[in-house]
């Protein structure tokens, strides 16, 4: 995927919300076309650097949308830590990476499935806006668009 194609980024965890981002990937794809569409599993290959991947794609969409269902901010990695607060989570490494680009762009929280918006709090500081932003969810996450 080159620069010029990557236009929306679709984030998700594939534990809590793979079924949504598929559906939405479909219908983004219907209506924009799949070359504007960035969705891992259909942009990445086999042997590719996933995390290289994700940046560039990241670092040239023009939306950022992240799907947030029931387990988004608490599921656990094997070790029993909270993946959020893994700096290795590819989650939490695509949401920081669109928050601290240099020409924002818009971060669009979907709730899938029950899910509800973090409170500020709950999420780690990288995932936290530096400058304060009011939003009716009052989440980190919000951008105004």
């Amino acid at each position: 995927m080159t620069a010029e194609k990557g236009r929306i980024f679709i984030s998700y965890r594939r534990a809590d919300s793979a079924a949504y981002a598929g559906r939405i990937y479909d219908r983004l794809s219907a209506h924009f076309g799949k070359d504007v569409i960035f969705m891992d599993v259909d942009n990445i290959e086999a042997g590719e650097s996933f995390a290289s991947k994700l940046k560039e794609a990241v670092e040239s969409c023009d939306a950022f949308i992240v799907l947030i269902g029931k387990q988004w901010l608490d599921i656990q990695a094997p070790d029993g830590r909270r993946r959020l607060d893994d700096s290795q989570d590819f989650v939490r490494m695509e949401v920081s990476m669109a928050l601290k680009r240099k020409n924002t762009i818009p971060i669009i929280p979907i709730l899938v499935d029950g899910g509800n918006m973090p409170r500020v709090e709950e999420l780690p500081p990288v995932l936290k806006l530096r400058i304060p932003v009011k939003s009716s969810t009052d989440s980190g996450l919000c951008r105004p668009l």
